[in-house]
């Protein structure tokens, strides 16, 4: 298997595309099998496939909107990223799930059922990050893949404004839905998933929750009320705080397993509060009856969780085939202009020779202990040798 990544930043899509497929093929000196893009919200998707398929009809092609893009040189916003592999014998198959509605976890089970078909040894998906319970999709592959086949990816993002995110496969633009790529051949598969953010303050049990991710009570008291009280003067800056400020799950969540005792291998970032119940939104699920504690980082802290994470992957494998990185946008606010800071350190570690791709993400998706979880503000790094 051999990579490519390139990014174009244009006016018109169309040609962002056209762009995409010359330099990929000029990089690849062949045209790629599989191109696996990820596009600023702001662009016209359909439009800058067309422009893509005008030069590679036969492409297959997974992808979805984001908050920021990653290449091989850095991160960056607004650009169209994309990343072309020439299979070179690696079996691989792609799948879609064009709109997933009401039961979000035997949507997952549908999903996996395909991808189970295929035996693969590694599946990669791009959930949408507004209509679709990522927790719930991702414990429906879990049920039919098994709890330690490795899944990973990162959710749909929009750049903010939390309105619409779009998934891509091959000439199709959805939204609420969910896409994926899943390989055979896999030689080697590593991974790591780190905050930097570091839990304070005492034990809490969440008493209420509602839907899976409205939290209204902790310790039998008002969450909102609660996590007002832990802000102190920074109350009145909510919602927008609230990036800072998640909440750590002590010992993970997988269902309602408990991974490890007294160790936050989870969090759970605020995506907006419900002032009328008193209550806390979040975008991936928590269990009533799950332990919690506040949790607190400078921005140091949450570079250095990202350094943790990329050091931990190039010891066990230095000499990947490919890197892929998805990683929270609320990471991307909270460090605000030191964004970039994130992986300079990993890619001095990996080199300029190893392709390297990914996206700012609404939530990630990486093995922790060997069980994928759904984590939020957490940065994930993925080694593949192929």
């Amino acid at each position: 298997m051999r990579a490519a990544t390139v990014s174009f930043v244009d006016d018109d899509p169309t040609q962002i595309g056209r762009d995409i497929a010359a330099e990929l093929c000029e990089l690849l000196g062949r045209a790629p099998d599989l191109v696996l893009m990820f596009s600023a919200a702001r662009y016209d998707h359909a439009r800058v496939l067309a422009g893509l398929y005008e030069r590679l009809p036969a492409v297959r092609v997974v992808g979805c909107s984001s908050f920021g893009e990653i290449n091989s040189e850095e991160a960056l916003s607004g650009s169209v990223t994309a990343m072309g592999i020439a299979a070179e014998g690696t079996p691989f198959a792609t799948f879609v799930a064009p709109d997933i509605s009401g039961d979000t976890r035997g949507a997952g089970r549908a999903f996996a059922a395909e991808v189970q078909a295929f035996a693969p040894d590694l599946l990669i998906v791009f959930p949408d990050g507004l209509k679709v319970n990522s927790t719930q999709f991702l414990l429906g592959l879990q049920d039919v893949l098994g709890d330690r086949f490795p899944i990973i990816g990162g959710v749909a993002a929009d750049e903010g404004a939390f309105e619409r995110t779009c998934e891509l496969f091959d000439r199709e633009v959805h939204s609420g839905g969910a896409v994926g790529v899943a390989f055979k051949g896999v030689v080697q598969l590593v991974t790591a998933a780190r905050s930097g953010w570091m839990p304070i303050g005492s034990l809490r049990t969440c008493t209420r929750v509602e839907g899976g991710n409205v939290l209204l009570e902790i310790d039998g008291q008002p969450a909102l009320e609660l996590y007002r009280t832990y802000l102190g003067p920074r109350a009145g800056e909510m919602p927008a705080v609230s990036a800072e400020f998640p909440i750590g799950v002590v010992g993970g969540v997988a269902g309602s397993q408990r991974l490890a005792d007294d160790e936050i291998l989870l969090l759970r970032g605020i995506r907006r509060i419900d002032e009328p119940r008193r209550a806390l939104v979040f975008g991936g699920d928590l269990p009533e009856g799950a332990q919690v504690r506040m949790t607190r980082a400078t921005k140091a802290d949450v570079i250095q969780g990202a350094d943790e994470a990329g050091a931990k992957v190039c010891a066990a494998l230095p000499r990947p085939t490919i890197a892929f990185f998805f990683d929270c946008m609320a990471r991307k606010i909270v460090l605000g202009p030191r964004y970039k800071d994130e992986l300079r350190a990993t890619f001095a570690r990996l080199g300029p020779d190893v392709p390297k791709v990914g996206f700012y993400t609404f939530g990630e998706l990486s093995p922790v202990e060997g069980t994928t979880m759904h984590h939020e503000e957490t940065f994930t790094i993925a080694l593949l040798q192929a």
